[in-house]
């Protein structure tokens, strides 16, 4: 293994200690830790990304072609869906007020990190979810779960990086911690089903996708939204 690898392995361990101590000087200003998240995801996606392009990294495919066989045209066939049904709910909640209370209500923990106004919500979708989908997709699933099958067999890897992907989340609490670990455990699964990494992308950055416009869309018209503008 190459002594970069090992570098980039440690920063993938040590990321959740960062993200800890970002945490205790966040901005007030949402938009800036917006960034600051996107930046955080880039710079060891980009070492990973070179290290792969300098042939200095373990793994030597990341599986990025969909081919044409039935797992992908299933798994593209229920994104779409998904999607469609995510038109459809933003178009119910902006009409039904008891919906949009509802959700809203749910959203109520995780205000801090969500989108609630117009600025916001394009930020947290066009760069966030985009770069979150992007990142953690390559980092945990087409690079430590791969790394960890060649060592410690499938059930390890799919436990171990998706544990190491909740713990990306820390700074969200414990009860996310396990959440995005059964989630990583879900992409890792799609990964495996799919044969590609990009379907885990798209699914990925739809999921994000989703609960950002979803948390907007819930918020609007209502008074923490306006406390927002």
């Amino acid at each position: 293994m190459h002594y970069l690898e090992i570098i980039l392995i440690g920063i993938i361990f040590l990321y959740p200690i960062i993200d800890l101590i970002n945490e205790k000087y966040k901005s007030s200003n949402k938009n800036i830790e917006y960034i600051k998240i996107v930046f955080s995801l880039w710079v060891p996606t980009t070492f990973l990304v070179y290290l792969f392009c300098t042939n200095n990294l373990s793994v030597v495919s990341f599986n990025y072609i969909i081919k044409a066989n039935w797992q992908n045209i299933l798994s593209l066939s229920f994104i779409l869906i998904a999607v469609i049904y995510l038109v459809i709910l933003s178009r119910t909640i902006k009409i039904n007020e008891q919906l949009k209370s509802e959700i809203a209500q749910k959203f109520q923990p995780f205000l801090n990190l969500m989108p609630v106004t117009k600025s916001q919500m394009l930020i947290f979708t066009l760069l966030v979810s985009v770069s979150a989908g992007i990142c953690e997709e390559l980092i945990f699933r087409a690079y430590l779960y791969n790394l960890l099958d060649t060592h410690i067999g499938i059930t390890g890897a799919i436990f171990f990086s998706s544990i190491a992907f909740g713990f990306w989340h820390i700074y969200l609490g414990w009860k996310e911690v396990l959440r995005t670990s059964i989630m990583g455990a879900i992409f890792c699964g799609v990964y495996i089903f799919t044969g590609n990494i990009l379907i885990p992308i798209i699914l990925h950055i739809f999921i994000d996708v989703y609960s950002g416009l979803i948390c907007y869309f819930s918020m609007q018209k209502l008074d923490y939204a306006a406390q927002e503008s």
